[in-house]
């Protein structure tokens, strides 16, 4: 079984502009960095806001994931190279590693554990989750901090391109991390997710056979018509709602979870989809009580 001690959110919709997160980090940690930029400042605030009061043990790991990664410094790397016709600033050519963010993370942090960043094309945060179970469950590693940064895109048409969405999807950023180990004890709930992808008819059977009342969460690529589908067939389920209080960004999974834990007792689950497979993650606090370790702004 898989426990989460602690939780940290940081979700925002901005409006035209990125929010100033160099002041932001400063007044919440009372450090500055230099030479880092708005993608790496979102992922030590949401890491800061989980674990800095709970002082996870040195050798925790660190797993991150994100959509797209840092896509700004991609950008500038990309208009410096190919339109300005000059050499990248030093600066953007290191940060264009996302593996720079995590490293920026863990010395915030002062971990010094195993430091993954990974991707998949459909399933991001999933795919992190479900190497992070295993990783757990077979001992290779005591706890993880696992998190999904995105960031906002100050250019919608770009932006809205290269996630795969329509004009009229609107656009949010987030940095949400959950702490993660194999022991109940100090836990604020339980996690656990399916280890294949299941196709309509392996997820009609899963569902059917929860306990009543369970909270059904469903991801922003399925369509109502598709939503009311799977509500209908399981009549004794409810579904949650968070979508009112964030935008799209493509680890907004991990933001769902980490907010059900913080305004609702009992058990989520979770559904995406992508090219008609789904997966199915859920976290459960019945029966654990939600400590200053987890924290919501």
């Amino acid at each position: 079984m898989i426990y989460i001690h602690a939780i940290g959110i940081h979700n925002t919709i901005p409006d035209n502009q990125p929010t100033d997160l160099k002041s932001e980090l400063k007044a919440l940690s009372g450090k500055l960095y230099r030479r880092i930029d708005h993608f790496i400042q979102l992922a030590i605030i949401g890491a800061h806001k989980a674990v800095a009061e709970s002082e996870p043990a040195s050798q925790t790991a660190l797993y991150m994931t994100s959509g797209q990664g840092d896509m700004m410094v991609f950008d500038r790397v990309r208009r410096q190279r190919y339109f300005e016709k000059r050499l990248s600033k030093p600066v953007d050519f290191v940060n264009l590693s996302s593996n720079t963010a995590g490293f920026y993370v863990v010395s915030h942090l002062g971990l010094n554990g195993k430091n993954l960043f990974l991707q998949d094309h459909h399933f991001p945060v999933q795919m992190t989750m479900l190497l992070a179970q295993n990783d757990i469950n077979l001992r290779r590693e005591k706890a993880i901090l696992v998190g999904g940064v995105d960031e906002w895109i100050p250019k919608p048409e770009l932006a809205r391109k290269l996630l795969g969405v329509d004009e009229t999807t609107v656009l949010g950023e987030g940095s949400n991390w959950m702490l993660i180990d194999g022991e109940v004890k100090g836990a604020i709930a339980s996690f656990a997710m399916e280890p294949k992808a299941l196709d309509k008819v392996q997820l009609h059977r899963l569902l059917s056979s929860v306990e009543a009342g369970t909270f059904l969460a469903f991801s922003s690529r399925f369509s109502d018509d598709e939503v009311v589908e799977v509500m209908a067939l399981n009549k004794s389920c409810k579904r949650y709602l968070y979508e009112v209080s964030c935008a799209y960004y493509e680890t907004l999974p991990l933001y769902v979870l980490n907010r059900f834990l913080t305004r609702e007792q009992g058990k989520l689950i979770h559904i995406d989809i992508s090219q008609e497979r789904y997966m199915v993650m859920s976290v459960d606090n019945n029966g654990f009580s939600l400590e200053s370790t987890a924290r919501i702004y």
